[in-house]
């Protein structure tokens, strides 16, 4: 086994947060709780408009990964056919689009980018009622249709009568021509737990709401207790601008309170999110909203808590392994974010850049160094290497007098490591360093 002081492997980490950002690949055969497969992601904004109408922004964003591209002669194709059907909560017939379009890339990495994606919306005016939403998709090229999840929305419930369902949006504005303008995060509603800040805007139908007290837990833990400070009366309107979805002041909807939550985000852990308001000194709430952060691009290694601590072999001794694993199972990802918590270059926020790293390097190995004898790449002799010190500089490969595949790696320094692959079976052992 490869040893390295525990202190340098951290360092190697660091550094390489900075300089070699890695390939987000994933081998769902190698860890539990595989990520659940979502072709799109949607949510629904509903803003009360003129004529008692109300408009019901659909707005999804689609994965290129999440799509088939042919190629041709200019580049890689892809298209959709989208479908939404709107019923009232009887059954009965209120409203249906269909947004169809095309997606052209011209290299073949896009086309399998999970970075990359298609942002749309359709808008609904509806009277104000109790709906289902009804999406089906299709994929253009292989011609599959996918039946997604009912969406329920109920307007006409008490909670549509103060504080509407909040809008996530990304905390840096952008230029939408000679406007700065806020982009809807998009991600089914949830707070994406992630190294980017967010805001929440707490809409209200009524203008003159003043002084607004609001409470955040987040799996148990209160994390803010005071009076939102920022607000304003505008006119909300979804739109697209240079492919974003993004929010104006201006439109056919009626002005709301607008009042914001900024600068929390980073405080949030994965898990249960419950805001509640009260207005002046009153004792109960006048609204609990419920939310959840959500960690949507989790290493896969990091899911099983159990594997991820166990996995730590490559940089701690059993002995403060078997320590972690002594607590209950319900404690695990606690004690794992505490042995972290001393190498956080950013203990500020909730999001540990070191850990992450560490965790997407063993997914890189996973997917890239297991052998066809189905030994795990994480527990190669070049998986070892790379959880440690990360991506070579350089990576040279040759053959013996014997036709055995040799890879040299090098990382500056005259620090370099040999392999050879002695059985033809993926398995490079390290012959040097």
């Amino acid at each position: 086994m490869i040893k390295l002081k525990t202190k340098t492997i951290f360092l190697c980490i660091i550094i390489a947060i900075i300089s070699f950002p890695q390939n987000r690949q994933r081998s769902p055969d190698d860890y539990p709780n595989p990520e659940n497969f979502r072709l799109l992601y949607s949510e629904i904004n509903v803003l009360p408009s003129v004529n008692d109408n109300w408009v019901y922004y659909y707005t999804f964003r689609i994965p290129y990964n999440h799509l088939v591209f042919v190629k041709d002669d200019k580049g890689y194709k892809a298209g959709f056919s989208l479908a939404i059907e709107v019923t009232d909560t009887a059954g009965n017939f209120a409203d249906r689009q269909i947004m169809e379009d095309k997606i052209e890339v011209n290299n073949y990495e896009e086309t399998g980018s999970e970075l990359l994606f298609y942002q749309g919306m359709l808008t609904f005016h509806l009277p104000k009622k109790n709906y289902n939403f009804l999406p089906i998709i299709t994929d253009v090229n292989s011609r599959d249709e996918s039946k997604l999840k009912k969406i329920e929305i109920f307007t006409g419930t008490e909670r549509y009568k103060n504080l509407l369902p909040p809008l996530v949006v990304n905390s840096k504005k952008v230029k939408c021509g000679s406007n700065e303008v806020s982009v809807l995060t998009n991600f089914d509603g949830y707070v994406p737990f992630s190294n980017s800040s967010y805001d929440i805007i707490f809409p209200s139908t009524d203008t003159s709401l003043q002084n607004i007290k609001a409470i955040v837990i987040n799996n148990g833990d209160t994390l803010f207790n005071g009076y939102l400070k920022e607000s304003s009366v505008y006119n909300i309107n979804l739109h697209l601008c240079d492919s974003q979805l993004v929010i104006g002041k201006k439109g056919g909807v009626i002005p709301t309170k607008n009042f914001i939550m900024a600068d929390l985000s980073p405080r949030f852990m994965e898990g249960n999110l419950i805001f509640n308001f009260f207005k002046e000194e009153g004792k109960k709430p006048f609204v609990t909203q419920n939310r959840q952060c959500l960690w949507f691009d989790k290493p896969m290694s990091l899911r099983n808590p159990e594997f991820a601590i166990k996995i730590l072999k490559y940089i701690t001794g059993n002995d403060s392994i078997n320590k972690m694993l002594d607590a209950k199972e319900k404690d695990y990802p606690k004690v794992l974010y505490k042995f972290w918590k001393r190498y956080d270059p950013t203990p500020s926020t909730n999001y540990n850049e070191v850990m992450i790293e560490y965790y997407k390097r063993v997914d890189y190995t996973a997917m890239n160094f297991s052998t066809i004898s189905n030994k795990k790449g994480f527990d190669t002799d070049r998986g070892k290497v790379y959880i440690q010190m990360g991506t070579p500089k350089k990576i040279e490969r040759s053959s013996d007098s014997d036709g055995k595949v040799i890879e040299a790696w090098y990382y500056g320094q005259n620090k370099k490591f040999i392999f050879i692959d002695k059985q033809g079976t993926g398995d490079f052992s390290l012959q040097g360093g």
